[in-house]
């Protein structure tokens, strides 16, 4: 008679368990914004192109910009909706789809967490979409923000508006070499190698034992027009790095200055020495379509920054002399005609329909994490010459 009461008793235990897991499982304490986006009825009006009105945030940013057309009124400006995909029970204030005044400096928004413990806050703004600066002269750089680690790289449009267009890879790079200090990092500047104001110094560094851990045994150093997504650094290094700023005029030729030494030993990631390889560094600009035949946004990453089907130009530096990179060295000057593949829509040239991208690396195959350390490319008064 004992028995026929197990069953129901097992059941009820596990039961019991079950829901006791269910309900000690923690509230999540993520408080980000994944994505934001814009809902008009005419947003031609206010954006270039359709794929302009939403963004996808990475989880390092701290200000959304919205990039409009210069002609764009207060009076619609002052009343946007705006609607935002945030992490799993999280709140945000002011409230999600309501409609804020961003003819001014912005609207701030404050992001907690479903446990009510943590909050971001992020700056949202409207901005007319800039116009790059062709000139390149590497002048203008700080130490980044938050931690004072890492150099980070700056510039100023016609209408000496700040941009902040340039990015590297140094914040990858402290994630494994944390405590180097700003001069030790792959991508610095020059003061006393320059050939007038000040250079960038692009040098392939080894990135420790953690770097050797997860196969990536060096960085190379690197600049170039776009995004560096430091949370995408180890997990998928190639889609970390996101080339390209948007353009409204077609280039013809990428000029520039280098010096070059390369390192002594060339290894691939797994630290096998290729005795007759020596490293080579890498300069090149990509001009491609930013959106693809249904509207949708395209961005160039490491893995098809030169393949990418809708690329529409390429200028490329097919050699580069070894010259030294001391004060005595020579500088070598290139300038390169872009070789175009596609016509050039002029309608959507006019609305920015086109970005562009320029890179400087010290290593050729480094986003393979290969090459030699101590492979130095110094760079210098680099430009875009426009139709």
């Amino acid at each position: 008679m004992k028995n026929r009461y197990v069953l129901p008793c097992l059941l009820f235990s596990v039961l019991s368990v079950f829901t006791a897991c269910i309900q000690e499982e923690p509230l999540n304490s993520e408080c980000d914004i994944e994505l934001c986006s814009v809902h008009l009825s005419d947003p031609q009006s206010v954006f270039f192109k359709e794929a302009d009105t939403a963004i996808n945030v990475r989880s390092i940013d701290k200000e959304i910009v919205f990039y409009v057309r210069s002609n764009v009124s207060k009076d619609i400006l002052s009343a946007i909706p705006l609607s935002f995909k945030l992490t799993s029970g999280a709140t945000i204030v002011p409230e999600n789809g309501s409609v804020q005044d961003f003819s001014g400096s912005g609207v701030t928004y404050t992001v907690t967490s479903e446990d009510k413990l943590w909050n971001r806050t992020y700056q949202v703004r409207f901005k007319p979409m800039p116009e790059l600066n062709p000139e390149f002269s590497f002048d203008y750089f700080e130490l980044e923000t938050s931690r004072q680690k890492y150099y980070q790289w700056f510039d100023f449009d016609i209408f000496d508006q700040r941009q902040d267009l340039w990015a590297t890879g140094n914040s990858g790079f402290a994630l494994s070499r944390s405590s180097a200090l700003p001069d030790e990092y792959p991508t610095v500047p020059s003061d006393t190698v320059a050939l007038s104001g000040k250079a960038v110094k692009l040098e392939t560094k080894n990135t420790g034992s953690f770097g050797a851990m997860v196969k990536m045994p060096i960085a190379a150093g690197n600049l170039f027009l776009g995004t560096f997504d430091t949370q995408s650094a180890l997990k998928d290094p190639m889609k970390a790095t996101q080339f390209g700023v948007a353009v409204q005029h077609k280039p013809l030729i990428f000029k520039g200055n280098y010096k070059f030494l390369p390192g002594e030993k060339f290894k691939n990631k797994n630290g096998y020495v290729y005795e007759d390889s020596i490293d080579a560094p890498d300069a090149y600009a990509v001009f491609y379509e930013n959106t693809d035949a249904e509207g949708m946004s395209v961005v160039l990453h490491g893995d098809d920054v030169l393949t990418n089907e809708h690329i529409v130009a390429l200028a490329r530096v097919p050699y580069f002399e070894i010259t030294g990179v001391t004060t005595a060295d020579p500088w070598v000057y290139f300038e390169i005609p872009f070789e175009y593949k596609k016509e050039v829509d002029d309608y959507k040239l006019r609305n920015f329909g086109y970005n562009l991208t320029v890179v400087f690396t010290s290593s050729i195959y480094g986003a393979e994490f290969s090459g030699a350390e101590g492979s130095t490319l110094i760079v210098d008064d680099s430009e875009i010459v426009y139709e």
